[in-house]
């Protein structure tokens, strides 16, 4: 049975099943109430929505059960003639590709660059940042607005605090059931929507013990913007991770969801990714389709059933709450290309030798598994650490690697746990502490039963000697249609390439046959 709060002096509704298998809930005579899920995904820029979200919320439009909601924390416009015809792409790609509502997708409305070669991420004090486009607050181009405008009559300036409040409502405000993350990958503007979510993702889980939503992360470049041209090789591959060793992830957390049919297919007259990339016509993307579309998507998930949100925490000395901020790291500088790492975990003072946090929950727990992160200078680096419990239950002793990968352990059940510690009791080696520490029940929720239907389990394709012919064609076709735009290139690259005509709504043929000159003479 399901409840509703109405103007009607109604107080329980029924539940029904709408022709297409949605649940509804009927509320009053002629009512209906729509129960489906959501799904929210946040990311930088007009175009990574099909790096990051691609075919998994294609899948989800086309199975009914969610709702979609997209959220793009920059307008993209680093050159700022563009940004209006960007956020006009992505609306364009969303409601035809992704089925979606366009009042569900969002422009926060900050600035992708900034003038001081800084980032909005690092930002300090009242003075807001000037943007690449020469802004200072949140903004939409004409036929839209910026999500805190929308929401407040007001713009917001370009401050890290006002960026993190910005990302924080939205997570509040959608509610979603399924949040899908841009990774921490080679981009700042993805690097600092990354960590940012987890902040505000950390806050709402110990603000609302009600709300756990599955967040999946997905890297925009690894496998995908910089993914293998490998789309028409037989026999097809799944996407292959180059750069994973450099992340907290395995392999064997991949959790990877089939490609949808129509956009697997090897024909990209008929691919509806294909056909989205081409409508990005600022980012030329359809060029790097072969690296961009795959048979798969891998994503990584990341845990939201941490007991230590509703727990309190104590700790002998350094700052326990670190461990559950929801973030495996922090950065000192996300426009640097290697990880510049600042104070992201918990570690006790040299001269304590209790090195203990204290964990008490609100209520009893059972606890079954503990995962947890850290991070050292790579060295031989080394954490010994035991798990005690108030119920006199025998306590787990854990090795913890300072490498930044998840260490795992479970066992037998620990009922009834009110109390528990985790002492430290051998450290070697140069350690910047436990990053993230998930104290967990003894079973992991299993995938609705939407996703697990969308899991990745081999290529459908059936390759006959047509097939293989076919497939060589469109090879060279695209290979032949990036030579041609790399001789003639369309107008936005033009703009790029010639600022005196930035502005202009057309351009001439004079500057066609200079970018062709020029292009011989570089020979």
């Amino acid at each position: 049975m399901l409840y509703c709060i109405c103007l009607y002096d109604c107080r329980e509704v029924q539940t029904s099943f709408a022709e297409e298998g949605r649940e509804r809930a009927v509320c009053c005579p002629g009512m209906e109430v729509s129960v489906k899920q959501k799904v929210l995904l946040i990311v930088p820029h007009q175009d990574d929505e099909l790096f990051v979200g691609g075919g998994l919320l294609r899948s989800l439009a086309k199975g009914g059960e969610y709702e979609s909601y997209v959220v793009y924390t920059t307008n993209g416009d680093f050159f700022p003639h563009e940004a209006e015809v960007r956020l006009g792409e992505a609306v364009r790609v969303l409601t035809a590709f992704a089925g979606m509502e366009e009042s569900h997708i969002f422009f926060l409305g900050y600035g992708d660059g900034w003038k001081d070669g800084g980032h909005i991420y690092h930002q300090e004090g009242d003075e807001p940042l000037v943007s690449m486009a020469g802004k200072t607050e949140t903004y939409a181009p004409e036929g839209h607005s910026d999500y805190r405008y929308m929401r407040s009559g007001r713009h917001s300036a370009y401050r890290r605090a006002d960026f993190k409040r910005d990302l924080k409502d939205v997570l509040a405000e959608v509610r979603a059931d399924l949040v899908l993350v841009v990774d921490f990958d080679k981009h700042a503007d993805h690097r600092a929507a990354s960590l940012l979510v987890e902040e505000c993702l950390g806050e709402l889980f110990r603000e609302d013990a009600s709300y756990r939503p599955l967040v999946l992360k997905r890297f925009a470049y690894d496998g995908v913007w910089k993914g293998r041209a490998d789309f028409f090789e037989l026999p097809r591959r799944a996407t292959e991770l180059a750069e994973l060793s450099q992340t907290p992830y395995t392999a064997e957390e991949e959790l990877r969801f089939a490609m949808p049919e129509d956009c697997a297919s090897p024909y990209l007259s008929r691919n509806p990714f294909y056909r989205a990339l081409r409508r990005h016509r600022t980012q030329e993307a359809w060029q790097k389709a072969d690296e961009i579309i795959n048979i798969d998507e891998v994503f990584f998930r990341r845990s939201a059933d941490n007991l230590l949100y509703t727990a309190s925490l104590t700790a002998s000395s350094g700052n326990p709450e670190y461990l559950r901020d929801f973030k495996l790291f922090d950065c000192g500088d996300v426009t640097e290309r290697e990880l510049v790492l600042k104070e992201c975990g918990w570690k006790p003072e040299e001269g304590d030798a209790e090195r203990t946090v204290r964990i008490r929950f609100e209520k009893p727990r059972t606890v079954g598994r503990i995962a947890a992160y850290a991070r050292g200078s790579g060295g031989v680096d080394r954490l010994e650490t035991v798990f005690s419990f108030d119920t006199g239950a025998e306590p787990v002793r854990m090795e913890i690697r300072p490498d930044g990968k998840r260490n795992f352990c479970t066992f037998a059940p620990r009922e009834g746990v009110r109390e528990m510690a985790l002492r430290i009791t051998a450290w070697e080696g140069v350690v910047w502490g436990i990053t993230e520490l998930e104290i967990l029940p003894p079973e992991e929720k299993e995938l609705p039963e939407a996703l697990e239907r969308l899991l990745f389990h081999g290529d459908t394709l059936r390759v006959t000697g047509l097939v293989k012919l076919r497939i060589k064609m469109e090879k060279a076709v695209l290979a032949l249609k990036r030579k041609i735009s790399r001789w003639l290139p369309n107008r936005y690259t033009l703009r790029r390439h010639y600022p005196e005509i930035a502005r202009r709504e057309r351009v001439s043929v004079r500057y066609r046959v200079l970018y062709i000159a020029e292009r011989l003479r570089a020979r």
